[in-house]
């Protein structure tokens, strides 16, 4: 299964941390299926992991943020956003998540955002045979 999990899971599946979005994160790479990114996704990813709160959270130094962004790189296919594909989304910045799900011909968009659940969103990503799926019905989606 081709499989996008969107910045916000990336951020709570970082290296050093425990829990269900590492899980997630690992059994994906680790197994047939396939982790679908993108270079803007990989950016925002490490933009956000930069913020002072979250180096003070997850005690990151520029180097384990510059290694887990190329763990992330070598273990999933990048896929190239196309600037002129329009997606019905409120917020600008989930644009390109939605770009590399429907370009990356994902089978799976993992968020936790209720962007992507929004009566426009959601059609229309399904409509591109997108599941939209929070981490917890994607892990129990995984373990069957």
């Amino acid at each position: 299964m081709r499989i996008v999990l969107d910045t916000a899971i990336l951020v709570r599946a970082q290296a050093g941390t425990k829990g269900l979005a590492r899980d997630l994160l690992l059994r994906v790479i680790e197994s047939d299926h396939v982790l679908l990114i993108s270079d803007p996704m990989l950016y925002e990813l490490a933009k956000v992991l930069r913020y002072p709160r979250m180096l003070a959270l997850h005690i990151l130094s520029e180097g384990r943020i510059y290694d887990y962004i190329g763990f992330l790189r070598e273990a999933a296919e990048i896929v190239h956003p196309n600037p002129l594909l329009i997606t019905p989304i409120r917020d600008v910045n989930d644009t390109v998540v939605m770009q590399t799900a429907i370009i990356g011909e994902a089978k799976v968009l993992c968020t936790r955002d209720q962007d992507f659940f929004d009566p426009a969103a959601e059609p229309f990503l399904r409509r591109a045979g997108i599941a939209v799926l929070d981490d917890i019905a994607l892990m129990q989606r995984l373990r069957t």
